[in-house]
């Protein structure tokens, strides 16, 4: 009898899918890893991972490798950088498993480069990692994060370090090659057919080696008009504002593109000085010749990150859902954070729609308006920040003009609860304490 493990897909581009794997082809998988890098697993480190062990790259990385290699595994999930020095200093040394949004959050925080020394191998899937993000890992820690590509059904597909440049290789025992569509065609002992077809566009550098173009299946008809959402993509991230984005189709019946935009650090300084739609109309201006008026998002939404899941990515329901929230985010100038607090320095723009009608010739910002940005921070940084919440000790003492900047802090307290406060250049505006509904 054939033993059979059941994940599911993260859901990127729809819904999560159950995708059944046998034992064997997930045991052929670890040893090819322990094979395929044995620097990696040398050193007698611990495995630490901030993966959980249900999903497929969790259960490859932090169960079934260490396990074929001879490797000890912490159990605990890291959460925080906090936590991950801890167990740095508990151990000596650690491999960590993890994904690009840890560590984009990571390089913000102020120990990060303690570490270096201590982390002898970064290990990173689920989404690709930012070549300024490696770089800036390297420098913190000194590894260059060993990157992993692959997939639920086709298991290990390649690798590559950014020090050693764009291109992915494929690991020991699997092969690729070019589809006619432009995709790529992997045969591997680990997929669940021969070959297997992976949703990602390619391009080959050499017979082995491979560059990534995005993936094939996000092609939008809009006004009888096909649009590749990674061409829309490519053409706002060569633009000096844009840091990161994800683009989407939205709308029901009438299908429009949307946006969600990181900001450069040029791009945050942009909406501080003027409104969310003069800049994004400067992107209009830009980028619409390269992608016509039928691919430029109709709906851009300036995020302070983009939504991931528990694996890193960001799921085309998220993404859609935060460019249906009901108001414009404030642009972040700034932010700090450790495991049990934030602080954030943001501007409340003055074309956001929380601003209309309160007051017509005198706009401020609304207590529940707030309350909402709070909640829509907080929920960023902490995992457990309550969703139904009831607030105590409110307090609202000043006025929040628009076009000011404001600092948000939030930090946890020893009963679970949370306090928060905003505070301008003139003293508090608002403070209380957040504990999650009874109900």
């Amino acid at each position: 009898m054939v033993s059979e493990v059941v994940f599911h897909s993260s859901g990127s581009t729809g819904g999560a899918k159950r995708i059944v794997r046998t034992e064997e082809s997930l045991r052929a998988d670890a040893a090819a890893l322990v094979a395929a890098f044995p620097d990696t697993w040398t050193g007698g480190h611990v495995v630490v991972s901030s993966v959980r062990p249900e999903h497929m790259y969790g259960a490859l990385w932090r169960v079934r490798a260490p396990e074929a290699a001879g490797c000890s595994v912490d159990p605990a999930v890291v959460t925080s950088v906090e936590e991950l020095a801890l167990l740095a200093a508990k151990y000596g040394r650690v491999l960590f498993v993890t994904t690009p949004s840890f560590l984009e959050k990571a390089l913000v925080h102020p120990d990060f480069a303690a570490l270096r020394g201590r982390v002898a191998d970064v290990v990173t899937s689920g989404s690709l990692l930012r070549a300024e993000t490696s770089a800036a890992v390297e420098s913190a820690v000194g590894v260059s994060p060993l990157e992993i590509y692959g997939s639920t059904e086709a298991g290990t597909v390649a690798w590559r370090r950014q020090s050693g440049g764009e291109a992915w290789t494929p690991v020991p025992s699997v092969s690729a090659r070019p589809a006619p569509d432009g995709g790529l065609l992997v045969d591997s002992p680990f997929a669940m057919s021969r070959p297997f077809a992976m949703s990602d566009g390619v391009s080959f550098v050499d017979e082995r080696r491979f560059i990534l173009l995005g993936r094939l299946d996000r092609r939008v008809k809009v006004l009888e008009k096909y649009v590749s959402l990674t061409d829309v993509e490519e053409a706002l991230m060569g633009h000096p504002l844009v840091s990161c984005v994800r683009a989407e189709a939205y709308g029901e019946g009438v299908v429009r593109i949307g946006a969600l935009v990181v900001p450069s650090p040029e791009g945050v300084a942009a909406l501080r000085d003027s409104a969310s739609s003069e800049v994004a109309a400067r992107l209009r201006r830009d980028v619409l010749p390269a992608v016509g008026a039928t691919a430029f998002p109709r709906r851009i939404r300036f995020v302070r990150e983009l939504p991931v899941n528990e694996q890193g990515k960001t799921t085309a329901a998220a993404a859609r859902a935060a460019l249906a929230a009901w108001c414009q985010e404030p642009v972040t100038c700034s932010w700090a954070q450790t495991a049990d607090s934030f602080a954030a320095d943001i501007v409340f723009m003055p074309d956001l729609a929380c601003f209309k009608g309160h007051f017509p010739g005198f706009p401020i910002l609304p207590g529940v308006a707030q309350l909402y940005f709070l909640g829509h921070f907080a929920r960023q940084a902490f995992r457990d920040f309550p969703d139904a919440a009831v607030y105590r000790r409110l307090k609202f003492q000043k006025i929040i003009a628009p076009g000011r900047k404001v600092r948000l802090s939030v930090s946890r307290r020893g009963d679970g609860a949370f306090d928060f406060s905003f505070s301008g250049e003139h003293g508090p505006c608002a403070s209380g304490i957040v504990e999650r509904s009874p109900s």
